[in-house]
């Protein structure tokens, strides 16, 4: 039974100007010049000679942390107080709700836990660095679901955007953004179970590539292999 069936219908930041090489020191305008009282001494030869053309390196602009698109990236601890209103989320039945450090808990047993997977990177196409990370919803019985969350940057705070339903007692192993690779998509490692396989085992690790699209995150491909607990 998908988790959004389970939970729905819950309640839920004047000194002097500083002289250029050669400049006079005197103020205004120059005007004209007046014969000096004592001769003015010849210069010496031989006296070292100022180097020119040494550039001066300009600090950069961009704030460390900083990303492309002006706002700050996103961590993955700002996640442990997140919001968990909207962005795919609406059928959980959690209107207004916010995790507190990583958890939240609402009527009739229901539990929501950040898990500690988590990726830092521009998956909505705003060049702002997103997170994305996974929570497990317990509703009271044995049912342990698992769903991905895509928490978009607003200026430095993450916003649900989109979310993607993992499936029953299927452990995120990892989340990453490749560095190589097709932009905006994040690649998430769980254990699962064949079709044909009881609930209540997993006898599969599958890495699955997603990607945002609406409210959704949409699986594009992914591929299995045998695992035994």
């Amino acid at each position: 039974m998908a988790a959004a069936g389970l939970i729905a219908g819950l309640v839920v930041a004047c000194g002097p100007k500083d002289l250029a090489p050669g400049e006079s020191g005197g103020s205004g305008k120059p005007g004209k010049a007046s014969k000096s009282a004592t001769p003015t001494p010849a210069k010496t030869p031989g006296g070292p000679k100022k180097t020119p053309g040494t550039p001066t390196k300009t600090p950069s602009s961009k704030p460390s942390g900083t990303a492309a698109g002006g706002a700050k990236a996103l961590t993955c601890a700002q996640l442990q107080n997140a919001s968990l209103d909207g962005g795919g989320l609406e059928g959980y039945g959690i209107a207004g709700a916010s995790l507190s450090a990583g958890r939240w808990e609402g009527p009739d047993g229901v539990v929501i836990e950040l898990q500690p997977q988590c990726a830092i990177g521009d998956i909505t196409g705003d060049s702002a660095a997103d997170a994305v990370g996974a929570l497990k919803i317990s509703t009271g019985g044995t049912g342990k679901f698992y769903t991905l969350v895509t928490w978009r940057n607003d200026g430095g705070t993450p916003v649900p955007a989109a979310a993607a339903e993992l499936g029953d007692r299927t452990p995120v192993v990892s989340l990453d953004f490749p560095s190589a690779g097709p932009p905006r998509q994040v690649t998430v490692v769980y254990r699962t179970r064949g079709d044909d396989d009881p609930a209540a085992v997993v006898t599969l690790t599958r890495t699955a590539v997603y990607e945002v699209s609406g409210a959704s995150m949409v699986e594009l491909h992914h591929s299995d292999a045998p695992y035994t607990p």
